[in-house]
């Protein structure tokens, strides 16, 4: 098939939309050949970054306006979603081209991921798959105290309206009606989109199992203190101040905790470590390269995934991948990625109850090591059995040839 991929973030050795839209390119160029439209400034990162092998049977078509992009998006509260829709609709001729030059099959509207913005390419006549679609998910008062401010807090109620008024929008009902396949990520996004069709059910990623060996157990249990760790964006809804308020307003102190990323809440949760005394038992490393985040998933007793909304979470896969244990909240994307044989799931009755259970856990699997190494290699097969790309690979590839057949 020839598969025209509408990936606005794309680019390798990333998580997030950008390795969504990355690994979803090669791994369909291993069966297809696929034409991606991505952002102008995707070109030197896919371009230095990636191996002739792994463009193979790949196209990239590139569209930016990088003055316009820095006006809007650093001016205007929310511009980037504006400029992200202004892109959908200036990157129409080049798929009009694309298609019209090179045969194509099938459009995939895929990253980004959420349902607030499908493009207008599902008019153009041609099989329009649309998804794996998120974004559904929404604030929860009973953490509103897991945000640092009121302002914080407004913005996610004011969110939450909006996600219902983004249904009544014109491309998202055009898309929802023309849509040969509308695949969805979590069951937060499929609760509120309307009913009156058929939806798939996909997580957006995936991940290499084959790329990490398993870790070596014996060599952690040796270690007096219990390693924790989190890797991602520092974002409000992230839900980081969970995590520092448990073990701060605890007693216990035999952990080291490491944050790998950036983001607005850095600071926040650095003064937040100071306030509790915990100087000596949090380190903050910034952004690492990806081989470097590998051997912390190594390092790791524990994955602490505190987010308050999140479609899924690659940094999920990856701590399962190495045979890490995950704790999150029981919502959204991880309530069905975790499961309580290869993990733990906390469930949402109170901002102390969530406080309490995140340091009874961690204290649990400190004074039993051995469950670690149970939990985790269930982990691990959890991820090759259910999350591995080739399983992905070949329900798309059902979709697909669904899509074409219904149209012929």
């Amino acid at each position: 098939m020839n598969i025209l991929l509408i990936a606005f973030a794309c680019e390798p050795n990333k998580g997030s939309e950008e390795g969504v839209g990355w690994n979803w390119a090669i791994n369909l160029a291993k069966k297809h050949k696929v034409y991606v439209i991505t952002r102008g400034q995707e070109q030197e990162f896919i371009e230095k970054n990636s191996t002739k092998e792994e463009r193979e049977n790949i196209e990239f078509f590139y569209f930016e306006d990088k003055a316009f992009m820095h006006i809007i998006d650093k001016k205007i509260p929310y511009g980037f979603r504006i400029y992200y829709k202004w892109w959908q609709k200036k990157i129409v001729p080049i798929a009009e081209r694309i298609i019209s030059e090179y045969n194509i099959d099938i459009i995939h509207q895929l990253t980004y991921n959420e349902y607030r913005t499908p493009g207008k390419l599902y008019e153009m006549g041609i099989p329009f798959v649309w998804g794996p679609i998120g974004g559904g998910h929404e604030y929860n008062p009973k953490l509103k105290e897991a945000y640092f401010s009121v302002f914080d807090v407004l913005k996610e109620i004011i969110r939450k309206k909006m996600n219902h008024w983004y249904l009544r929008e014109k491309d998202v009902v055009g898309a929802l009606k023309k849509a040969s396949s509308v695949i969805v990520a979590d069951p937060a996004t499929l609760s509120i989109l309307p009913k009156n069709r058929v939806y798939e059910r996909l997580l957006e990623t995936a991940y290499y199992s084959e790329r990490n060996e398993i870790k070596n157990y014996s060599e952690l249990s040796s270690s007096k203190k219990i390693h924790l760790l989190y890797a991602g964006v520092m974002q409000p809804r992230k839900g980081l101040k969970i995590i520092f308020d448990a073990l701060g307003e605890c007693d216990f102190r035999d952990f080291e905790l490491v944050m790998i990323g950036e983001g607005s809440e850095r600071k926040k949760l650095e003064k937040l470590a100071h306030k509790y005394g915990m100087d000596a038992n949090v380190r903050f490393t910034g952004k690492l390269a990806y081989d470097e985040v590998n051997n912390y998933y190594d390092w790791a007793d524990l994955f602490l995934f505190p987010s308050l909304r999140d479609t899924s979470g690659n940094v999920i896969l990856e701590a399962m991948s190495h045979g890490t244990p995950v704790i999150a909240l029981n919502h959204n994307g991880a309530s069905e990625m975790i499961t309580l044989e290869c993990g733990e799931l906390i469930d949402i009755k109170s901002y102390k109850q969530v406080k309490q259970e995140f340091v009874s856990l961690i204290i649990k699997y400190y004074k039993n090591r051995e469950l670690e190494e149970q939990k985790g290699l269930l982990a691990r097969k959890r991820v090759e059995e259910v999350y591995s790309w080739e399983r992905t690979m070949c329900f798309i590839d059902s979709i697909y040839r669904k899509a074409i057949e219904e149209e012929i």
